[in-house]
């Protein structure tokens, strides 16, 4: 145990895993209007590394080879706005759910639409990213997971008071906007850490909270901030930011 650990988890105290919570999030944004297609149409635009989704919700995507697409709910002239699909990838097969944007964008997801964020996304939405050729055609769980590991970096260096603070074996699930992470320190090896990760919006904007144990310790909560500079639609920054503030436990 290093003395930064020690710092951050109380030796006298016994650890505790950290559980993650779903959260409904409201999100209040202008109604856009809905977008229609054919299933072929949309079949054609989800191929190759578009969108990039993980086959498991954790290993990195692969190629998309085949795309069978139906469309859901009412038809409006043989066109639809959501869409469920068959996807062929290099790594094996996905279902894949998909819904129309306006401009010719589109949502798509192997999580379910619930992982889209609705039109148009707030500023600073953990569901979009830069990963080409985000933001408008990524998976917005994966996108999601990437802010999340994003903003634990951050939260860690807050609560070990070391801006070089490095992350080590980080691996982290989830969806919707409800993440856990395991994880290790360059800086002490073979300590574990586990943070339950949740993003919600509010009139202040988006934030993120890292309940984290681990280390023989009760550890902490850090709350997150993306960049403020971040646009509305625009692809979300968690890698910077205010300050964050992190309590013990």
């Amino acid at each position: 145990m290093t003395p930064l650990s020690r710092r951050l988890f109380p030796w006298n105290t016994i650890a505790i895993c950290a559980v993650a919570c779903a959260v409904i999030v409201p999100i209040a944004t202008a109604a856009a209007p809905l977008a229609y297609t054919t299933p072929q149409a949309i079949a054609a635009k989800i191929h190759g590394a578009v969108p990039q989704i993980p086959t498991d919700n954790q290993s990195p995507p692969s190629q998309i080879t085949a795309t069978v697409c139906h469309g859901l709910g009412a038809a409006h002239g043989g066109k639809f706005n959501t869409f469920r699909c068959s996807v062929t990838l290099t790594s094996g097969k996905a279902t894949v759910w998909a819904r129309t944007l306006a401009g010719g964008k589109f949502c798509a997801s192997s999580t379910g639409l619930a992982s889209c964020p609705p039109p148009p996304a707030s500023a600073g939405d953990p569901r979009l990213c830069t990963n080409p050729p985000a933001p408008s055609t990524a998976d917005p769980n994966r996108c999601g997971l990437r802010s999340a590991e994003a903003g634990l970096v951050r939260a860690m260096q807050t609560s070990f008071d070391n801006t070089s603070w490095t992350v080590r074996n980080l691996q982290c699930k989830g969806k919707n906007l409800s993440y856990s992470c395991t994880f290790s320190s360059m800086s002490a090896y073979g300590v574990y850490y586990t943070s339950a990760i949740t993003f919600a919006s509010g009139s202040g904007g988006w934030t993120a909270t890292f309940a984290t144990s681990g280390g023989g310790g009760t550890g902490n909560t850090c709350t997150v901030q993306p960049a403020p500079a971040t646009a509305a639609g625009a692809a979300s920054v968690w890698s910077s930011g205010p300050t964050p503030s992190c309590t013990n436990n």
